[in-house]
């Protein structure tokens, strides 16, 4: 079974298969916009609710620019905090911080984005290596 890990001071989320080889490290932030209900996902392991294939949206949220990126979300559960997870999206829309940032960078409400190429390869790999356990450390608020 494969696992991520998230490391928040790195930025970036590791994916290992069931071996424990690694297959692939991508940019991946926490960064969160100042009115959301989590502010940062907190260091633990997290059990994953979508363990075959990301969960899909519509056509407009699961886009390169929209909320999800073109794969979807990984979601795990956060206690107190729906709908929290891994997923890409805005690689060309900033966002409003000062930073502006896009892509990886841009904030979510409380989730972890990486690149749409970290999920491609993290949804391919969940189709034989169910993904099973989202391992978060070095977190915390990164606006």
């Amino acid at each position: 079974m494969s696992d991520i890990t998230f490391d928040g001071h790195a930025h970036t989320i590791t994916l290992r298969d069931r071996n424990g080889a690694v297959i692939g490290t991508w940019p991946a932030n926490n960064r969160t916009v100042s009115a959301a209900t989590l502010q940062f996902v907190p260091n633990g392991t997290y059990q994953v609710q979508d363990t075959h294939a990301p969960h899909r949206h519509s056509a407009t949220q699961d886009s390169i620019n929209g909320e999800y990126g073109t794969q979807g979300i990984v979601r795990f559960p956060v206690p107190g905090h729906d709908g929290i997870g891994i997923h890409s999206g805005r690689q060309a829309i900033a966002d409003l911080t000062p930073q502006r940032g896009m892509g990886a960078y841009h904030v979510t409400e409380g989730c972890i984005r990486t690149t749409d190429a970290a999920m491609q390869v993290i949804e391919q790999t969940m189709r034989n290596d169910p993904l099973l356990q989202v391992h978060v450390q070095q977190n915390r608020n990164q606006r």
